[in-house]
């Protein structure tokens, strides 16, 4: 680190800062805090399988969608490595809450590309909101599949930023491996390739060299994946656990879309209030008489068939507040609809903000939707490949940074207290 990088104030108090987030993850750590509720237990299933693995990887690798896992064997049969040399479990949980810590310096440097005029304070404090996600934490600690799969997904998204920043071509192969690889380790990732090719074709044009060979490389790294699923027919995805309350012959994927649709506007909703409110992310137009009647049509068609039931568990801070306090959904409701007015509006200017939000609903096509799913994810993706109208400076202004940040630190706080009443 340079000498003129440490004389500098500014980046010596952001550095203090995140040193104490850091300590606070390491305290956690000590006492295995589980703000998502079902870290500590999906740890201990993924255990089962990783020992499964290292006692007999073939006869695993090839009944594997009979342990009842959604999570792709990639990660479970890297940490079955680690199980055959018998490395303590604590030590393991150890180097890999240290390699998450890659997931916020990518999130910055993701920052630095999108927005290069603005001062890098407003990215070190984005960056820190990393630290308080409840997921980011919980994962961290309790090594999932989830967590590893957004780093490589954030870096994929790095190197699309460096293509559309100077249009090298190494960037868009860079992309593609890099998702790829985040495909494999959490495959709900996989289909945000639709955006990033749809981006290199406008570029290049259909039948361009380059978009051959892009669509070639593709093919190949997705095949072992689609020999795996659909010629072995180790098809794990469309598994479940008891632990859900659904059996195991009922359809886990896109069981009801439009039970995806309110619950994933209700969660996008959470993570854009206090952008919206200071003005940070501008809207304009939201009582427009074409939003107003799509935004009631979608509202309705969904209200209509909404069916998610609470004690499968899931549903979003929205879903869980509005059952939790008046045992009923109305709350949810209301918010679900302002959610979908809101965004809407955001949205219909940029066709490429619409089939983000499309690709964001199918990204989590199982029953039961967590909030975990969305969570750094949005904030990540609000900022960096959404095309939105964002004035950063105004982070700073009047303080709204310290609302913010107490904004996400509550739901950190609510997520622990639920532990203890729900």
């Amino acid at each position: 680190m340079s000498p003129i990088f440490l004389n500098n104030n500014i980046f010596k108090k952001e550095i203090v800062f995140f040193l104490i987030l850091y300590i606070t993850l390491i305290i956690s750590f000590i006492l295995g805090e589980n703000s998502t509720g079902g870290a500590i237990g999906d740890y201990n299933q993924t255990k089962i399988a990783t020992r499964a693995f290292a006692s007999d990887f073939f006869k695993t690798f090839n009944e594997y969608d009979t342990y009842g896992h959604r999570h792709s064997p990639v990660l479970i049969i890297f940490l079955s490595f680690f199980e055959k040399i018998k490395l303590p479990d604590i030590l393991l949980r150890l180097i890999h809450l240290h390699l998450c810590l890659i997931l916020p310096f990518l999130f910055y440097k993701c920052l630095t590309i999108k927005f290069s005029t603005i001062d890098k304070k407003v990215f070190f404090f984005l960056s820190s909101l990393i630290f308080i996600s409840p997921t980011f934490r919980s994962l961290a600690i309790w090594p999932d599949s989830r967590l590893l799969g957004l780093i490589l997904f954030t870096l994929s998204v790095y190197y699309f930023l460096k293509f559309e920043e100077n249009k090298n071509f190494k960037f868009a192969i860079l992309n593609v491996v890099t998702l790829a690889l985040s495909s494999y380790i959490s495959p709900n990732f996989s289909v945000f390739s639709i955006f990033f090719f749809t981006k290199f074709l406008l570029n290049f044009g259909i039948l361009s060299k380059k978009i051959i060979l892009l669509v070639f490389i593709n093919l190949i790294l997705a095949f072992p994946a689609f020999y795996y699923l659909f010629i072995l027919d180790v098809n794990f995805l469309f598994k479940t656990t008891a632990a859900v309350g659904i059996s195991e012959n009922e359809k886990m994927i896109f069981y009801n879309l439009f039970n995806d649709i309110l619950i994933t506007f209700s969660i996008i909703f959470f993570y854009l209030i206090p952008f919206l409110f200071f003005k940070i992310i501008k809207i304009d137009n939201v009582l427009n008489l074409k939003n107003i009647l799509i935004s009631i049509s979608i509202f309705l068609i969904c209200l209509l068939n909404f069916n998610y039931n609470y004690f499968y568990s899931g549903g979003g801070i929205f879903f869980k507040f509005s059952n939790f306090f008046f045992n009923n959904n109305y709350l949810f409701y209301l918010i679900s609809f302002f959610a979908i007015l809101t965004t809407s509006s955001l949205i219909s200017k940029n066709y490429l903000n619409i089939l983000l939000i499309i690709i964001i609903i199918l990204n989590n096509p199982q029953y039961t939707i967590y909030h975990k799913y969305f969570d750094p994810f949005l904030l990540i993706a609000f900022l960096t490949i959404f095309s939105f109208n964002i004035d950063l400076k105004k982070i700073f202004h009047a303080n709204n940074y310290l609302f913010i940040f107490a904004y996400f630190l509550v739901f950190l706080f609510m997520s622990n207290f639920k532990l203890f009443y729900v």
